[in-house]
Formats: C-alpha cells, sequence, structure tokens
C-alpha cells in the first residue's frame, strides 16, 4: 500500500465521500462509446495536452468534465480541435494497480473548478 493511502487511512475520520459524476460528465461520457460500470467515473484527456510538473516533467491532466478539457486546450492557444478521450476512474486504478498504464507518474487529475471551490470552503471552515 502507497505511503500516500496509508497516511489519509491513518488521518482519516469516519466520514465517507462519494464521487458522482455530472449529468454532462454521463452523456459524454455514453456519446463517445464509453461504457461505464455501475459507480464509475468517467474521466476525459486530450491528445497532445500536458502541463509542466515538478522537475520539469510532463503531467497528463485527466479531467472529471469533458468541457474543462476542451477550455485548458482553448486556453494554451491551440487552433485546431482538441482530440477528447474518455476513460474510467476504474479503468484508470486498474491499470495503475496492475502497472500496466505507461507513464503513470505522468498522470494528474483535475476536477472542475466549481468543485475544487466548494471543497475549500469546506474544508476552510473546519
Amino acid at each position: 500500500t502507497p505511503i500516500e493511502v496509508k497516511n489519509v487511512i491513518a488521518s482519516s475520520s469516519s466520514t465517507t465521500y462519494k464521487l458522482v459524476p455530472s449529468a454532462a460528465a454521463l452523456t459524454d461520457a455514453k456519446d463517445t462509446g464509453t461504457t461505464l460500470k455501475e459507480g464509475d467515473i468517467p474521466l476525459f484527456s486530450i491528445a497532445r495536452l500536458a502541463f509542466a510538473g515538478s522537475g520539469g516533467q510532463p503531467q497528463v491532466p485527466l479531467f472529471l468534465e469533458r468541457a474543462d478539457g476542451v477550455t485548458s486546450y482553448t486556453r494554451l492557444g491551440k487552433s485546431d480541435e482538441a482530440v477528447v478521450r474518455t476513460t474510467s476512474l476504474l479503468d484508470v486504478l486498474d491499470s495503475m494497480e496492475r502497472g500496466t498504464r505507461p507513464a503513470v507518474g505522468q498522470l494528474e487529475f483535475y476536477g472542475n473548478a466549481e468543485d475544487v471551490l466548494k471543497a475549500d470552503e469546506v474544508s476552510s471552515s473546519q
């Protein structure tokens, strides 16, 4: 078990969180032909989109919302249409666990801005 997971387990309370995809994310995943298992979350990546990570290594963002990925691609001044790839959280986690995902250290999860701001607000009020 990774140390990060052990630390979270050790510091966790009895609070349980449930990830729930937005209706738009489910529709976008369905439109791309992605089949989701019950309780799964669609993830979206954009071809040729990466951000600079620590040490200059590229980070490949995985977005919870297709629109966030497309917006990030457009903000970088790309004039061509974004090529969106869809996968799911369970597939990504499974491939990470089995070690079959290349460059797993370069993957980075990105929530949508509204959810991140809300989480910050909730955590700072406690």
